[in-house]
């Protein structure tokens, strides 16, 4: 995800998911560059085990994405 200034095209935040160097874990990396002359870099280390719990705590399905009942049909 980025945020760009539309005044002068230029990046003023960037949130990524990336996979950790361990291959274990995942990156949330949060670059922050509102303020003038000052860089913020936040980093987020989640599990996928974590994020997929987190998911099911705080997401919601999505219509037509029930996957339990087509495999009930089959």
């Amino acid at each position: 995800m980025t945020e760009t200034d539309s005044a002068t095209l230029t990046v003023r935040r960037t949130v990524r998911l990336e996979a950790a160097v361990d291959g274990k874990s995942l990156l949330l990396i949060d670059v922050d560059t509102r303020k003038p002359g000052i860089q913020r870099e936040v980093r987020y280390e989640i599990t996928p085990a974590e994020l997929i719990a987190a998911i099911r705590e705080h997401g919601a399905e999505l219509p037509g994405e029930n996957h339990a009942d087509a495999a009930d049909r089959d």
